[in-house]
């Protein structure tokens, strides 16, 4: 696959994402994959698999926040296709870059996204209680001991 971004990037399509209510803000798009460019980075790129032009940066939230909690419901794990809470089930933020309007990049730990790595579905979650927010600086916890 041919991305602006990258160049020529080989994509496993079995990795291949299914968001049947999209992305906030983009719900028409719903066919995703994840990018990952700098293996050695703790970012990636959620990338639209037909809309080239379209590509988020993610992250794990629990680099930045360990003890970020998020309480899935019956409703979350029957929209991925699963059962039970397993180790098939991780969860992404969104990076948002620096603007104008911000100097430094955020993160949206109010909107994650919860992925069935077991059958490729996935859904964006808004997290309506608690304290989280969708622009939360981008500092990466220190490493556990």
């Amino acid at each position: 696959m041919d991305l602006s971004r990258f160049g020529t990037v080989e994509h496993d399509w079995t990795m291949q994402l299914h968001l049947p209510a999209g992305l906030l803000g983009f719900p028409e798009v719903k066919e995703y994959l994840i990018v990952d460019p700098e293996p050695e980075l703790p970012v990636k790129w959620l990338q639209a698999r037909d809309e080239l032009h379209l590509a988020f940066v993610i992250t794990d939230p629990f680099a930045l926040l360990p003890d970020y909690l998020v309480e899935l419901t019956p409703l979350d794990l029957m929209d991925v296709g699963a059962h039970a809470t397993t180790d098939d089930l991780f969860l992404v933020a969104i990076v948002t870059l620096p603007r104008a309007t911000t100097s430094y990049p955020t993160v949206n730990l109010q909107g994650p996204v919860l992925i069935n790595r077991a059958n490729g579905w996935a859904k964006q979650l808004v997290l309506v209680q608690g304290t989280y927010h969708t622009h939360h600086p981008l500092t990466l916890a220190p490493p556990r001991l």
